[in-house]
Order: structure tokens, then C-alpha cells, then sequence
């Protein structure tokens, strides 16, 4: 119970500490950022390339062992081992080191996404892969958390068919020094259609408008 008790605790405290990326893009001066795109009706080049990117990281026999294999590493993993997790990634996030941050960083799958993205790099400002279950398995950049099964880049891919695209609206971020687009897609095991995880992206907003 004193665990539990102190758990809630710690995560409340996080979860009312500042996020680097804000919910709405808005200028300085109060003025509302013009989004260009929102829906993936509206931006074809996101779902284009998300789909791109997708195949190309399947038809890689390297990154779809490894994702099967972390897939499988989490499959007997607990609620109570992934709060411990999330706890310590966010811990270990603010530091920008530690031993659970760099078992993901460092990991073969965030080596592999970095080499995904480098063709991208103008208009893809980071990569990020998570499990079937929604846990970080991969990024090219250090994510703020470690469970993401919360979040509408997760669940919306996952509650949807296979293919859909979900594409969120602008807001900025501090790393980026921009606004970001940020897509996802659920990835799909080609030998029995299993669902291995998602793929998310974040595109810069000013590098999709010069296209």
C-alpha cells in the first residue's frame, strides 16, 4: 500500500511538471498559428511517406526481428513493473541519462530509425517506436516518456484498421525549434498480420510547407 501510495505520488508530481511541446501552436502575440494540415485528408505527403516509412522498416529482416523480439521481451511485463518503468525513464529523461534510457537509446532498433531518418532529416525531426502494448522500444530522440499506450498516437493506430494514419495538429517544440506534425501508423507483422507496434513521426511544420 506505502508503494502504491508513493507511486501516485511521484506521477501526479510529473504529470504537473512543464511539457517542452505545447497542446495549440500560437505566435507570441496571442495570434494562433496557421495549421496546414490536421487530418491526413488534408496532408497526403504525411500519410504518403508514413506508409513509406512503414514498409521500408518491414522489409527490413534486421528492425522486424527486433521489433518482434521486443515485442516479445514486454509481452509478460506488468502494470506494476510498467508504472516502475515510466516513473524511472521520466526520472532518468530530466538527467538525460541513466540505465533504463540507455538500454532504449542505445538499443538497435533507435540505431536503425536513426539511419530511417537520416534521408528525411529536413522534414523529419525525430522518429519514435513503441510495442504492441504501447512501451518504448525505440527513438531517435530521447521521448519525455516511456509508456505511450496513453496517449492518441497510440490508440487511435491501434483501435483503427491497419494503413490509417493518424496525423495530430501543430504545436511547437522546444528541441525543434519549430512546429512539428506529429503522424503515426501501427505496424503489422507480414507473416501473421500481428500487431508489432507504432510508428511515429514528427514532421517540421515549415520544411512540409516549402514542399
Amino acid at each position: 500500500m506505502l508503494r502504491a501510495a508513493l507511486i501516485s505520488i511521484v506521477l501526479i508530481a510529473l504529470a504537473v511538471a512543464p511539457c517542452p511541446v505545447s497542446a495549440m501552436p500560437w505566435h507570441e502575440g496571442g495570434e494562433p498559428v496557421s495549421v496546414a494540415v490536421g487530418r491526413v485528408e488534408d496532408s497526403p505527403q504525411i500519410a504518403t511517406m508514413m506508409r513509406s516509412l512503414a514498409a521500408e522498416l518491414l522489409a527490413d529482416p534486421v528492425m522486424l526481428s527486433a521489433l518482434r523480439q521486443a515485442s516479445r521481451d514486454n509481452d509478460n511485463v506488468t502494470i506494476d513493473i510498467i508504472i516502475q518503468r515510466d516513473i524511472a525513464w521520466r526520472l532518468q529523461a530530466k538527467r538525460g541519462r541513466g540505465p533504463l534510457v540507455e538500454s532504449v537509446m542505445g538499443a538497435p532498433l533507435s540505431q536503425h530509425l536513426a539511419l530511417l531518418r537520416f534521408p528525411r532529416q529536413a522534414v523529419l525531426a525525430d522518429l519514435m517506436l513503441t510495442d504492441d502494448r504501447g512501451l518504448l522500444v525505440g527513438a531517435t530522440r530521447m521521448p519525455s516518456d516511456y509508456d505511450q499506450s496513453d496517449e492518441a498516437k497510440y490508440i487511435i493506430p491501434t483501435t483503427t484498421e491497419p494503413g490509417m494514419v493518424h496525423v495530430e495538429n501543430a504545436a511547437y517544440d522546444e528541441s525543434a525549434d519549430d512546429y512539428v506534425v506529429m503522424a503515426s501508423i501501427l505496424l503489422v507483422d507480414p507473416a501473421d498480420t500481428r500487431a508489432l507496434g507504432v510508428l511515429c513521426a514528427n514532421f517540421t511544420l515549415s520544411a512540409l510547407q516549402r514542399r
